[in-house]
């Protein structure tokens, strides 16, 4: 069979051969996160485009300063009571400056897990395109139809490691694809054509029996 399927662990290889691994540490994790994003989140003040942190009041209180300009702080949208809410900010001033300053790294720590969560999804959907693009096809794990069951039984893995040349399945009440299988016994002939275009021929297709095998190319 030369049909290629996407897998799991495909996209897993590919994905980390660019560096996204699930289950990675922390700080694999923000390298990624902020190279993706070409920002730089830090401790330490180097005039930065957006800054978070922490500033007591005249009266003894603490809040949050979340602003691109700190020389012109606005009351009701740059300053925030609770540290809980500059997850968000964090989140989205990633995406839009280069250069951000936090004194806070439980915030940096959660804005970066979000950030890299997302982006895995992204990019796994990025490989599968690029992967149907090479002419990998999606494997069918649940047919609606018996062509799609056929084209199922076509992706079974023993084909394509070549241990084994054929399929037995054995046809009972209790077979899930009762249904598909018994059409196929009913309408071999039809089927043949079908199991044909995916690489396969219909060995044997009788009550409670199918068999298909690889379809030999003849020279």
């Amino acid at each position: 069979m030369k049909n290629k399927y996407i897998t799991d662990e495909l996209i897993a290889q590919r994905m980390e051969s660019k560096g996204w691994i699930e289950g990675c540490d922390d700080e694999h994790a923000r390298n990624q996160v902020l190279a993706h994003y070409d920002c730089e989140v830090t401790d330490q003040w180097q005039n930065p485009d957006f800054s978070i942190y922490e500033e007591s009041t005249a009266d003894g209180y603490s809040v949050w300063i979340a602003s691109a300009n700190t020389n012109n702080i606005n009351i009701n949208e740059d300053v925030y009571y609770y540290d809980s809410d500059l997850t968000d900010v964090l989140y989205d001033a990633i995406h839009d400056y280069n250069s951000i300053y936090c004194d806070c790294e439980d915030i940096i720590e959660d804005a970066i897990t979000r950030h890299y969560e997302d982006l895995l999804c992204r990019i796994e959907d990025e490989i599968i395109d690029e992967l149907l693009d090479e002419g990998y096809n999606h494997r069918i794990t649940d047919p609606i139809n018996t062509l799609q069951y056929i084209e199922m039984i076509s992706q079974d893995c023993s084909f394509l490691d070549g241990s084994s040349k054929a399929v037995n399945l054995t046809v009972d009440e209790d077979y899930r694809y009762l249904n598909y299988a018994s059409q196929i016994i009913k309408d071999r002939n039809r089927y043949e054509i079908v199991a044909n275009h995916y690489g396969l021929t219909i060995e044997r297709a009788v009550k409670g029996e199918v068999i298909f095998k690889e379809l030999k190319n003849e020279d």
